[in-house]
């Protein structure tokens, strides 16, 4: 692998090299052509990369200079500098074990529930900010899953594949909120609902009235508060395998 950078921890443009870059374009991969794009290029910040970046801001009516900086992070899911909590630590920026506390804990804990209901199960609760032995009990069996060592410690290869295979759960979601309503993660929350049968409206990562439908009528089923905001207890129930 090439020189690890965290996800959010410097602005992104062309010219940039390094696996932030590698994780941005995955990410930009994964999305419908309308909003994202399949890129060639891999680690490095090229005119492909930057084409990419441009159509993605354009789509959610973000500024299009192809300069990634905190509202485009945000809009992938990634809450950075003045979208973080305060106080609150950049997801990957330390190495997570038992015994640590915190939001990037508690991004941790939603991106394993809403990944696959066995960690959900391992956790056994939505994400309580602590990192307890359930939740080194779900991290483990998240490494088994990307063929990593399952030694139960969130480093840079753990956070890396977080961000490959896990793809919400950094902020609330919710419909009335333009900092809660579009984006990377909005997708994959109507991917996930629509592999749960709650969801039947375009995947367009704009949180609409259809996904607030389907959020209500999945937090009914789960028994939880049927307000359409999708917080810790809503993510807790969002795996749709």
């Amino acid at each position: 692998m090439t020189t690890y950078i965290t996800l959010g921890s410097r602005e992104l443009r062309r010219g940039d090299e390094g696996t932030d870059v590698e994780l941005l374009q995955n990410l930009l991969k994964v999305l419908p052509e309308t909003i994202g794009s399949m890129i060639k290029e891999k680690t490095v910040f090229g005119t492909e990369t930057e084409a990419a970046v441009k159509n993605f801001q354009r789509y959610f009516n973000l500024t299009a200079d192809g300069v990634v900086g905190a509202d485009t992070f945000l809009f992938l899911g990634v809450p950075t500098g003045k979208y973080l909590p305060p106080g609150a630590n950049l997801f990957g920026e330390r190495t997570l074990s038992n015994g640590n506390y915190g939001y990037d804990v508690w991004v941790l804990q939603n991106r394993l529930a809403t990944t696959s209901k066995s960690f959900a199960a391992a956790l056994g609760q939505p994400a309580t900010r602590s990192f307890d032995s359930p939740t080194e009990a779900a991290v483990k069996l998240f490494q088994k899953d990307v063929h990593l060592n399952a030694d139960g410690i969130v480093g840079q290869m753990t956070f890396y594949q977080l961000y490959n295979y896990a793809g919400m759960g950094a902020r609330v979601l919710q419909k009335s909120r333009w900092d809660r309503n579009q984006g990377y993660d909005v997708y994959w929350l109507q991917k996930n609902l629509h592999a749960m049968d709650y969801y039947n409206g375009k995947l367009d990562g704009v949180f609409g009235p259809k996904t607030e439908a389907a959020v209500k009528n999945l937090q009914e089923d789960a028994g939880i508060k049927t307000d359409g905001i999708v917080g810790a207890k809503t993510f807790f129930y969002l795996a749709p395998i």
